[in-house]
């Protein structure tokens, strides 16, 4: 019988996306040409919830304390990628300290929970990697997954702080799996589920049985065989791809049908695992495409290209879309 509410372990940590964002509109913010748009993008998001404003708050009293962070700017780091390359490499090791300097101010535990860097089970290549947990649970872990097998929690729950997953056979059929995300969560006892916790939403798809996926509030939807779903923390809405579709990562090629470009973008920036830069108006579209995770940067150029962009490498670290 599957349980009313959801509950969460004492062993998994709440992801603090509060912080992350407001680390992002720190970078952005410090750019020499900020529009007055983007000022406002920034007032209505940290007005938006309590907790914008207080990890707003709380990251510019810790970068405070770092004097070498006065004067620095994301302009900087484009003025690099436009220089000579000896002079590109001196700018970036200057880019890189103050890097670390950020970093340093946010705090090493905040660090921890934001970007889940205790979880039990990491995948840090860019090829798939299949685990067995101790009690039969088989994974097919993503690139930069991260994931927290709750020892206190029951047999078959596992939360996913980051990338995305695929369960496989179970040593015993009928026994109870629970995927968790900062969403909601999905339970079965027959299917195989993969489970994609992105920055907006989680999407998860059902193959050989039906699932129960659950969200924040309580809402419950049942996901029939064959599916594809969005699971929000106050929405489950049914998406265009099959669960086929969904689970064509795990065999290297990411499948999506009017999906938001922000989704394409995080998913390949995964398996890139430098910085992926686009536009903000392309961030607005959607697109639907076929894209091989086996050569990355193919897969970015499909991306710009299918939304009229041009796009530039600088090596292994950077990718700019214009």
């Amino acid at each position: 019988m599957l349980p009313d509410k959801l509950t969460a372990s004492d062993d998994v940590p709440t992801l603090d996306v509060a912080i992350q964002e407001a680390i992002e509109w720190e970078v952005a913010l410090r750019a020499g040409d900020v529009s007055s748009d983007e000022r406002a993008r920034f007032e209505n998001w940290r007005l938006a919830d309590p907790s914008h404003d207080a990890a707003w708050a709380k990251l510019q009293a810790r970068l405070k304390k770092f004097s070498a962070l006065e004067g620095a700017s994301s302009a900087a780091v484009r003025r690099a990628v436009d220089e000579p390359s000896h002079t590109r490499r001196r700018l970036l090791k200057i880019g890189a300290g103050v890097a670390t300097g950020v970093l340093a101010g946010v705090g090493t535990k905040e660090l921890i929970k934001a970007f889940a860097l205790d979880a039990d089970l990491h995948n840090g290549d860019a090829a798939p990697e299949n685990v067995a947990l101790d009690d039969g649970v088989r994974l097919t872990l993503g690139a930069s997954t991260r994931v927290y097998v709750p020892a206190k929690g029951p047999q078959g729950d596992i939360f996913v702080a980051s990338g995305q997953i695929a369960t496989g056979a179970r040593a015993e059929a009928s026994s109870l799996i629970a995927v968790r995300t900062r969403d909601g969560m999905v339970q079965t006892s027959t299917a195989k589920l993969s489970v994609d916790a992105l920055r907006t939403h989680t999407v998860v798809a059902v193959q050989g049985g039906d699932a129960i996926l659950t969200d924040r509030n309580g809402g419950r939807v049942k996901a029939i065989d064959g599916t594809a779903w969005s699971l929000s923390s106050h929405r489950i809405q049914r998406m265009p791809e099959t669960s086929s579709d969904i689970f064509a990562w795990t065999t290297g090629t990411l499948v999506v049908l009017d999906r938001a470009v922000p989704d394409v973008v995080e998913t390949l920036g995964r398996y890139f695992k430098g910085y992926v830069r686009f536009p903000s108006a392309a961030l607005s579209r959607r697109v639907s495409g076929v894209f091989p995770l086996d050569d990355i940067e193919a897969s970015l150029r499909q991306l710009a290209e299918g939304l009229g962009l041009s796009l530039s490498f600088y090596g292994k670290a950077l990718a700019i879309a214009t």
